[in-house]
């Protein structure tokens, strides 16, 4: 299973859309793939891989929040992941299947609850480890049970606990996303510098690292230069996405960018593990 996180700096580049985007590229590819929402202060990613429900079905009330609560609540038996994760629907002919993780039943207020409750009772940096470890099951289970070919996690926007977990030690690609601004490029930069050189366990490869820069315009060229001069120099190459008038809808681009995400799948998906 290769583990893929989305990643910036900053909010409103396009990240979860970048994400929903490259789980059905590879549904299309025949390919099985969870998808998983630890971006847990402001979730979204359910609204743009929605579920098909019939008329009466009962709310959903898992995710990925009220399971690791679960599990640190001591249950004897860890939760099924079947009642915390979602079968989304693909097109017809794919041979690939999709299952979403969402963060929880956002935004209700059961949510928030549950969410400041496992705030209360585990946080990834905890000495003891337990946040941790929690975090390392999950990702096992979701191997070892589900069978995914790629599990891709949309991490939380800044520095935070849990979005460092998931960029340094859950992932085995760091999707680093950015805009046309010098706060936002240099945030990122020193996230890319913190990335390759992160501790990793043992058995895991150095972190592939993808710099993005997202709805590039026409005065954003300056900065587009800068920034392929200066990750050039770190033996990495930028990739530009253009800006998208229908980029802020659910799921709706235009052709150019579809065909800019397309290459980039390509590039991120069906060649050898190296940095692009």
């Amino acid at each position: 299973m290769e583990t893929v996180a989305f990643y910036s700096y900053k909010g409103g580049v396009g990240r979860s859309q970048l994400l929903a985007h490259a789980a059905e590229f590879l549904v299309g590819l025949g390919k099985g793939v969870v998808a998983l929402d630890l971006d847990f202060e402001a979730p979204g990613l359910h609204y743009k891989l929605p579920e098909f429900r019939p008329p009466g079905s009962p709310p959903f009330t898992g995710g990925a929040v009220p399971y690791l609560l679960a599990t640190a609540d001591g249950a004897e038996s860890a939760p099924p992941l079947g009642d915390h994760t979602i079968s989304v629907p693909v097109f017809a002919n794919a041979n690939g299947w999709l299952r979403l993780m969402p963060a929880g039943p956002a935004p209700h207020r059961a949510y928030w609850a549950a969410l400041k409750a496992l705030g209360d009772k585990l946080r990834p940096a905890d000495p003891s480890g337990r946040g941790f470890m929690a975090m390392l099951d999950l990702q096992a289970r979701i191997q070892d049970e589900l069978k995914p070919d790629y599990l891709l996690i949309d991490a939380r926007t800044g520095v935070t606990e849990i979005g460092s977990l998931a960029t340094t030690i859950l992932a085995d690609t760091v999707v680093c996303m950015f805009v046309g601004n010098f706060e936002a490029f240099d945030g990122t930069l020193a996230v890319i510098e913190a990335l390759k050189n992160a501790p990793r366990l043992t058995s895991q490869k150095p972190i592939r690292v993808v710099p993005i820069l997202s709805r590039e315009q026409k005065f954003d060229k300056y900065i587009a230069d800068r920034a392929r001069s200066v990750l050039r120099e770190k033996g990495l190459t930028l990739f530009v996405l253009p800006h998208d008038q229908f980029a802020t809808a659910e799921k709706a681009i235009s052709e150019p960018l579809l065909i800019k995400y397309h290459e980039l799948f390509q590039r991120l998906f069906e060649r050898s593990p190296e940095n692009l």
